[in-house]
C-alpha cells in the first residue's frame, strides 16, 4: 500500500469483526509511554456539555418531546 487511497480501499473491504480490531488496535496505539490516552469529552460522557447532569437534562427534554409529538390528539393549543 503506497498511498492514502490504497489504504482506504483496504479498509473499506475490511468485514465487521476485521474493523472491530482495527478499532481496539488503533485504540491501544494511542497509548502514550505505556499509559491510557486522556478519554475524550464523549468517552466521558459528556458529549458537547459541560457535565453528565446537562446531557442527562436534554435527553430528558428530548423524551418528553418525543412523548408529546407521539401523543393522539389535535395540534397545541400554543400552535
Amino acid at each position: 500500500m503506497n498511498s492514502l487511497q490504497d489504504i482506504e480501499r483496504a479498509i473499506d473491504g475490511l468485514k465487521p469483526q476485521e474493523l472491530a480490531e482495527l478499532y481496539a488496535w488503533l485504540d491501544r496505539q494511542r497509548s502514550v509511554n505505556g499509559e491510557p490516552p486522556e478519554p475524550t469529552v464523549f468517552e466521558q460522557g459528556f458529549g458537547l456539555f459541560g457535565s453528565p447532569e446537562d446531557a442527562a437534562l436534554l435527553d430528558e427534554v428530548v423524551q418528553l418531546a418525543y412523548e408529546e409529538r407521539r401523543r393522539p390528539g389535535g395540534p397545541s393549543p400554543a400552535l
